[in-house]
């Protein structure tokens, strides 16, 4: 009699995410709770109707969610310090939302892929997730998510519905900013990434750009138009990235052309940028009166 000698859910031709796509798999692992004594992690759902989940928060104790539940709180209490699998079972792939607070967490995308129906995930805190961003589920359209998280890939394999991307930490996105969802409105990601492109082909409808790290984005292609206000802009490209002095002066001319600034808004325009000129004057001044900051070199 022979023994196995590999893992049959790696070497399965069948299974390619044993949990997702087995149909043996009846539970998932999404995240570790790492609560201090005395911690409650909440949990916020949502969940069709006639769709049922089981909670297991890894200290014994069991929560079941029976849908619809649109936005709802649950909560756990764990009495000790520690690392606890959350563990959830039944129809978790039907659920919708999912917004963990108040207890820092471990997860990776792959994980989380399993809640293959999410389309809301939030999670405060300092939190470690980690992963390729192709692996999210395909239907997610807003990510937030806080702490020292080591996200990781090409904006291109983004899911094609994601409106909103929040990540701080130390990630290492990549890719040109054309590859971004078309949809996209808020595109926020701290850390060492390596974003490229030309700044005209962010999606038109971007209300929110930051991206920190070793950003080559060096190009203004012109003429353009934005018909949509970023309330927060900050382009901070590296060498050898970086636009002209044309290009800045342009960019400013056109946003003061295009939009109408208010209060709380801002434009960063540092890095490897090269100073604006005096063509620009006008535009900032304006800019400026309307009640948004502006930084350039």
């Amino acid at each position: 009699m022979s023994n196995f000698t590999t893992n049959p859910y790696i070497t399965n031709p069948w299974v390619t995410n044993p949990w997702v796509t087995n149909p043996w798999i009846t539970g998932c692992n999404p995240i570790d709770a790492k609560p201090t004594a005395g911690q409650t992690l909440t949990l916020k759902l949502s969940l069709p109707a006639g769709k049922t989940v089981t909670i297991d928060w890894g200290d014994g104790n069991t929560t079941n969610v029976i849908g619809p539940v649109g936005s709802v709180n649950y909560t756990n209490t764990y009495a000790d310090a520690g690392t606890y699998p959350i563990r959830m079972s039944g129809d978790f792939q039907y659920l919708t939302k999912l917004e963990i607070k108040d207890v820092n967490v471990d997860g990776t995308t792959e994980r989380l892929g399993a809640l293959s129906g999410l389309t809301d995930l939030i999670c405060y805190g300092s939190n470690t997730m980690s992963g390729d961003v192709a692996n999210f589920p395909s239907g997610l359209k807003y990510f937030t998510c806080y702490g020292s998280n080591t996200l990781s890939g090409d904006v291109a394999n983004f899911p094609s519905g994601l409106k909103s991307f929040r990540c701080y930490g130390s990630n290492t996105m990549s890719g040109d900013v054309a590859n971004l969802p078309s949809g996209s409105t808020v595109f926020s990601c701290l850390g060492s990434n390596t974003m490229s492109g030309d700044v005209a082909n962010l999606p038109s409808g971007l209300k929110y750009f930051t991206c920190g790290g070793s950003n080559t984005l060096s190009n203004y292609t012109t003429p353009h138009t934005w018909t949509t206000k970023p309330s927060t802009f900050k382009l901070v490209p590296v060498s050898p990235g970086g636009l002209s002095t044309a290009e800045i002066d342009q960019l400013l001319i056109d946003f003061d052309d295009d939009l109408t600034w208010s209060s709380g808004n801002v434009i960063e325009l540092t890095g490897t940028n090269a100073a604006r000129s005096s063509a620009s004057d006008a535009a900032v001044s304006n800019i400026v009166a309307e009640g948004c900051s502006v930084t350039t070199n």
